[in-house]
């Protein structure tokens, strides 16, 4: 007879193991494979799978919602299923051989994306030859699918634009080179691919998927550049959530020694932190509205990524705060608030969240309409 815990939808007890084995998952530099299955059964793999394939045509806002949840109990995990959550948009725009091939056994096929071009490609009759390295691919380890974007520009490019590659895991392996200040779950390994053959059904142009359409046109697949905030910056709202939980214990009773002059002065920093925690989540659920309601202009795209790295940015100054009112204590091994400080710290390093050229191109696209 079932447990009551097997009972319980697979959202709740995907939750409550990613609980349990976070500090695990943080020591081993892995999600175990128990919480990928549960990703599985909870539908985060299928949650952009058009509903022609069997998928769950979800919304941006329920996703959000879900990660952030996640993401409280283990940030590793969230941004895992933030990742893998949003990766099937990018198969949509194959043309529709390509996409039958790749769902056509499931809509829960576990596939990782990595859309920086990289690798070389080498056009041939019926397709491409594709080699080289590809960094950065979160949750490789459990992948049957890998969409990689290439070539790479200059030596082993033909010039052309870069293509999305459809490539199944026996065409490729991974080398294992995460070893990182924070997110150390995600096992964002090195793809490896050695003159694999990609049919011309399994590409799209790179431009076409990142903005949005399907082979077919179909708009309900949003703009790279307008989601990607919800894909990066939701594990680290509830991470942050998590610091502002794990400091608050610390702050309570007298304090005494050299940390008594400071106390009040503790106090009003978190209080600070809290309230722009609170502002970054407003900021992306308005981020993630805009995309539900297919609003895509050029102005509200470019709005969607400013909130997104000013969100995040907002996030790493809350939980720097936090980490300073903690003390020595908060920055012991045992003490979640470390963990949530690494890993807001490493999501602020990505690439395409820093605020400087983000605001620069919000800034020249209404200097540009105006």
């Amino acid at each position: 007879m079932p447990s009551a815990a097997d009972r319980r939808p697979p959202i709740e007890q995907l939750t409550a193991l990613a609980s349990a084995t976070a500090a695990q998952t943080d020591l081993d530099r892995r999600v175990p494979p128990e919480t990928i299955d549960l990703l599985t059964d909870a539908g985060f793999f299928r949650w952009s799978v058009p509903a022609d394939y069997g998928g769950a045509a979800g919304s941006f806002t329920d996703l959000a919602r879900h990660v952030v949840h996640l993401s409280r109990h283990c940030p590793s995990t969230g941004w895992l299923a933030s990742l893998f959550g949003h990766s099937g948009r990018y198969v949509a725009c194959l043309p529709e051989e390509g996409r039958k091939e790749v769902w056509g056994s499931s809509p829960d096929v576990r596939i990782v994306s990595v859309v920086k071009p990289l690798g070389r490609a080498t056009r041939v009759a019926g397709g491409w030859r594709l080699s080289g390295r590809w960094t950065y691919a979160s949750g490789v380890e459990y992948s049957d699918w890998a969409l990689l974007a290439g070539p790479a520009q200059g030596p082993g490019s033909d010039g052309g634009p870069p293509r999305f590659f459809a490539v199944p895991r026996s065409d490729y392996t991974y080398e294992d080179t995460w070893h990182t200040l924070g997110m150390r779950g995600t096992g964002s390994h090195d793809i490896v691919i050695d003159d694999a053959f990609v049919p011309d059904h399994r590409t799209c142009l790179r431009e076409d998927a990142m903005q949005g359409p399907t082979a077919e046109g179909d708009r309900r697949y949003a703009p790279t550049l307008a989601v990607n905030g919800l894909t990066f910056v939701t594990p680290a709202l509830r991470a942050a959530l998590g610091a502002l939980d794990a400091a608050l214990p610390l702050l309570k009773g007298p304090a005494a020694g050299p940390r008594a002059a400071s106390h009040q002065a503790y106090q009003i920093a978190y209080a600070r932190a809290a309230g722009q925690i609170d502002a970054a989540r407003l900021l992306l659920d308005r981020v993630a509205e805009t995309a539900d309601a297919g609003r895509f202009t050029p102005e509200l795209v470019q709005r969607s990524r400013r909130d997104s790295a000013l969100a995040l940015e907002m996030l790493t100054s809350a939980v720097d705060a936090l980490a300073r009112t903690g003390g020595t204590r908060g920055q012991a091994d045992s003490h979640p608030l470390q963990r949530y400080w690494r890993d807001v710290r490493s999501v602020s390093g990505h690439a395409v969240m820093q605020f400087e050229q983000v605001g620069l191109a919000y800034t020249q696209s209404l200097l540009a309409a105006g």
